[in-house]
């Protein structure tokens, strides 16, 4: 690797700095001797240093701080540290610390944020932004941009342009999972305002001090954006994240057929989780026809949830109807009924016609609530989208445990504290019987077996396989059958799928043989379906994704 950078300037590129592991040849070359201590260390010493620094802080915020740092001085280092103490780690960068640092960005922003913000007042000018972007991060052309506007950020939604954090934790995940190379993806800021009182009124606050852009301005920007990334990337793969409810599916349907285009809160969370209940289900020797699903939350996720599995029941040979007729939607007006005149038609398909609910009660506002539902339906598998925390109570889940042996049951919200329900409540109150796995983090539960490994339903499980793969072959667009490999792949590698007494996801430690497997599955779906541009077969789509992959070591750097 050769660079025309010395001294000072080479050691502030995140890219090349090696700190103390350049060689005596190195810094007699580069210019770096007086810059440096003696001493030549390996990177397994960094690591070892820097993991004793991260223990020292008991703070997750100052832990978060501390990797961030790490990451905008040396990406090879951040990442191997992050490879190397992946379940203390990852929690930190990725969820559930990240929310609390987006809530804290305005008081804690630093420059640089290795991520470029593109405004609502310069929307004639995006495609000159974006090409500066990627001149000033060495991107020309980017080949993955991971792009949010901050509107619905994790549990905590509308956060302003502090949603850089989710976008810069989830290009970690890429790495350290997929081994997405870092100086090959790009974090990107749609500053279209914020709706957030406290935001607009902090003079701290460094993003566009204006109520959000609603209706044609917001599609016109949304429009100007997608096309410079034609302009200038036009095979990257753009992924989506974390856009408010009523633009995020349209975003993804307006632009999937014009680049490589993914929404981890509709796809990601529908695949993982869809993966999770497969996994259960066969576990326990059933079928997923056999299932009675309610899903509590019909917002982007939950609903992205009931499309992917009602599309993995027709896929079974179950009609559309039926399949739908399986799956049981509730939001805030209760179970969606053919009478809630105002559902968008996305979500008229799951609404329960009327004469088949003669015998559900209401309660007092006219709603079928969550309780009737569980009585009513006796559902075997409970999902929850809906960041209520404790929504999943006793009363609930002692219900739905009358009606089915092994309830599986998904509190998926996150963060932590948005969790429908903790998992030692879910299985103190069904005998240890449920089959759980949860959106955030949490301890092992001991039951009377012993102890239950918790699965974390996270979307590192799929997401970072799937865009590794769309990049390596070139892939035109991101198809259903895609994603739906994706699962699959995930589904066998998930324990319960053999045993219904272990974890309803595979160990952190276990990601990257995950992610290779998830990757290789799209690769090959990919060129299957005539969408691989840089593959046509599945020994080509091997060799691009070997040659794809980058891996958290040090490379020789040499003067020009």
């Amino acid at each position: 690797m050769g660079t025309r950078l010395r001294g000072a300037e080479l050691l502030s590129h995140p890219g090349l700095n090696k700190g103390t592991a350049f060689s005596r040849g190195e810094r007699l070359a580069l210019g770096l001797e007086a810059l440096l201590p003696y001493q030549v260390e390996s990177l397994e010493q960094q690591v070892q240093r820097v993991w004793a620094q991260f223990q020292e802080l008991a703070d997750p915020l100052q832990r978060f701080t501390f990797a961030s740092a790490l990451r905008q001085n040396n990406l090879t280092l951040f990442h191997r540290f992050l490879e190397e103490h992946i379940e203390a780690v990852l929690p930190i960068v990725y969820t559930p610390t990240v929310g609390a640092a987006i809530q804290r960005f305005s008081a804690t922003y630093r420059t640089p944020s290795q991520g470029i913000y593109l405004a609502a007042p310069d929307q004639e000018r995006l495609a000159e932004l974006l090409a500066q972007g990627m001149v000033q991060t060495g991107l020309h052309p980017a080949e993955l941009l991971l792009v949010t506007d901050s509107e619905g950020i994790l549990g905590i939604g509308d956060q302003g342009i502090g949603g850089i954090h989710i976008c810069q934790g989830k290009l970690a995940v890429y790495t350290l999972c997929a081994g997405l190379d870092p100086e090959r993806a790009l974090p990107v800021v749609l500053d279209v305002g914020t709706d957030r009182a406290d935001l607009l009124a902090d003079p701290l606050y460094p993003g566009w001090r204006q109520p959000r852009l609603r209706g044609a301005a917001y599609e016109d920007f949304i429009a100007t954006f997608v096309a410079a990334v034609e302009q200038l990337a036009p095979h990257a793969f753009l992924h989506w994240e974390d856009f408010g409810t009523a633009n995020a599916r349209r975003n993804l349907e307006s632009y999937r057929h014009r680049l490589a285009s993914f929404n981890d809160d509709i796809q990601g969370t529908s695949g993982v989780a869809s993966a999770a209940v497969l996994a259960a289900a066969r576990g326990l020797g059933q079928t997923l026809a056999e299932q009675r699903i309610v899903i509590f939350g019909a917002g982007t996720a939950g609903f992205g949830i009931a499309e992917r599995l009602a599309r993995l029941l027709e896929r079974g040979g179950m009609g559309p109807k039926e399949a739908r007729r399986r799956i049981w939607l509730i939001d805030r007006q209760g179970l969606l009924r053919s009478d809630h005149y105002d559902l968008p038609p996305s979500l008229r398909a799951f609404a329960r016609p009327l004469e088949e609910l003669t015998s559900f009660p209401r309660d007092a506002h006219g709603a079928i609530n969550l309780q009737t539902v569980l009585e009513q339906v006796r559902p075997s598998v409970l999902i929850g989208t809906s960041t209520v925390a404790g929504a999943f109570n006793r009363a609930a889940v002692e219900t739905m445990a009358a009606g089915v042996e092994r309830p599986i049951i998904l509190p998926l919200s996150n963060p932590t504290a948005l969790a429908e329900a903790q998992p030692a409540d879910l299985l103190a109150w069904t005998g240890g019987r449920a089959l759980v796995a949860t959106g955030s983090p949490f301890e092992p539960v001991s039951v009377a077996a012993g102890l239950r490994v918790i699965g974390q339903c996270n979307n590192c499980f799929l997401f970072p396989g799937l865009g590794l793969a769309s990049v390596a072959v070139g892939a035109r667009e991101v198809s259903e059958e895609m994603i739906d490999a994706a699962l699959e792949a995930l589904a066998l590698a998930i324990p319960a799928t053999h045993d219904p007494q272990a974890p309803l996801m595979p160990p952190l430690t276990a990601v990257q043989a995950v992610s290779r497997a998830v990757a290789e599955a799209v690769a090959f779906a990919a060129v299957d379906q005539g969408l691989a541009r840089l593959a046509r077969s599945h020994h080509e789509a091997i060799e691009r994704l070997n040659a794809a992959t980058w891996s958290a070591r040090y490379r020789l750097i040499e003067a020009l």
